[in-house]
């Protein structure tokens, strides 16, 4: 029987100021992924310039950057700042509210990274906004038979992430697995999980699933085995559903179309981030 419930081919999108992704999912699809929001997996080969991600804001949802090729500069309103670099990630929570720009900065082996959005809860969309920074060495991998699983959140053979979520029951791999090499991973019954696979071939419990696609799935035993030609990489990630209400507006995710427009009221006005306007 088949572990697969739907499979999601990322579609090529402008975003930002003019960066060609790979949206994975997003709008529309809110109630098979729950509590993830959107999926973004961008890839540019060439060492070259890009337009990358302006001053804007959020707010009721959290974002995680995860860079495996090249940086990202990053600034918020808070006054941070940084790169993130390769191997490197960055999980923001936006809570009531934050405005940041992310640029992407050329490298001679490009740019390739990835751009998750998660829901908040009710309780916690109006919290302080905060954000943690994972620099290389402090995420942690286990080591197999030709496999790899760098442990972002979650746990992993005993390996804890350096982002704790289990508020809301994330777990998040990273996984390489050699050719000809398979890992076996759990879905959890409580909660909703999905397996985005963007280097290699590879099947999935005897069954064969393509690179650049997300494929959502039942709770049981998982099986991933690399084809023969290459390795294969992919994110294994779960989370425990909201269920809840979602009203979403470009970069603010709350429950009710009131909390929207009291939002962009906000955004015109100049008071959504007191004393900062752009």
């Amino acid at each position: 029987m088949s572990m697969i419930k739907e499979k999601y081919k990322a579609q090529q999108v402008m975003e930002g100021a003019g960066v060609l992704v790979n949206r994975v999912f997003g709008h529309g699809q809110t109630r098979e992924f729950d509590p993830f929001l959107m999926l973004d997996y961008f890839n540019i080969e060439e060492n070259k310039e890009s337009p990358g991600f302006p001053w804007h804001p959020h707010k009721g949802m959290e974002t995680i950057t995860y860079i495996l090729k090249g940086n990202a500069k990053h600034e918020d309103s808070m006054g941070n700042s940084g790169i993130i670099s390769d191997g490197e990630l960055q999980w923001m929570s936006a809570g009531k509210g934050i405005y940041h720009q992310e640029m992407l900065e050329p490298s001679p082996q490009g740019i390739q990274g990835f751009q998750f959005w998660v829901n908040l809860p009710a309780d916690k969309k109006l919290k302080e906004p905060d954000y943690q920074y994972i620099k290389k060495g402090e995420m942690k991998s286990s080591f197999g038979e030709g496999v790899e699983v760098r442990v972002i959140s979650g746990e992993y053979n005993q390996i804890s992430g350096p982002i704790d979520k289990s508020d809301l029951g994330i777990s998040m791999l990273h996984v390489i697995v050699e050719s000809g090499k398979s890992v076996n991973l759990t879905r959890d019954k409580d909660k909703q999980g999905f397996l985005f696979i963007f280097e290699g071939k590879a099947k999935l419990n005897g069954e064969k699933i393509s690179s650049v696609t997300a494929y959502t799935l039942d709770s049981g035993e998982l099986n991933v085995e690399a084809g023969n030609e290459s390795a294969v990489q992919f994110i294994y990630v779960q989370g425990r559903p909201l269920k809840e209400p979602i009203a979403w507006h470009g970069p603010v995710v709350m429950n009710t179309q009131e909390e929207i427009q009291s939002t962009f009221r906000d955004l015109q006005m100049g008071t959504f981030v007191q004393g900062i306007k752009f």
